[in-house]
């Protein structure tokens, strides 16, 4: 299996994850001028924007570890850009979504961090 099919197959299993959990998922690969956002889901009133990282190996160190401060800003631009054009009013947020999937079990870890109102 190829690194896209493997980000498409980690993404499938983190949104299937989050509905599980109560999430309406609102969108999946949204491109925005700053960036993509993997997944747009929501729960309650917060919009959570979802980054996923997958390996095929756990010894190769944490998928999240990818996620770093350059990725970060433009996860954050993006995810404004999308509250900004979609009016949402209230407060959001982000989900790494950090995966590992070996062929014989996918293990999820979800790590958050709020923003408040869009304004």
């Amino acid at each position: 299996m190829d690194r896209r099919e493997l980000g498409r197959r980690a993404e499938d299993e983190v949104a299937l994850l989050l509905a599980r959990r109560g999430f309406e998922i609102v969108a999946r690969n949204v491109r925005m001028q700053r960036g993509e956002i993997d997944l747009v889901a929501r729960l309650g009133d917060r919009l959570w924007f979802v980054e996923t990282k997958c390996r095929a190996r756990a010894d190769v160190g944490p998928p999240h570890r990818a996620v770093d401060a350059r990725k970060r800003a433009a996860c954050f631009a993006a995810a404004r850009e999308y509250v900004l054009a979609n009016g949402h009013r209230g407060d959001w947020g982000f989900l790494v979504a950090s995966v590992i999937a070996d062929g014989r079990s996918t293990n999820i870890t979800l790590l958050r961090r709020v923003i408040g109102p869009a304004g």
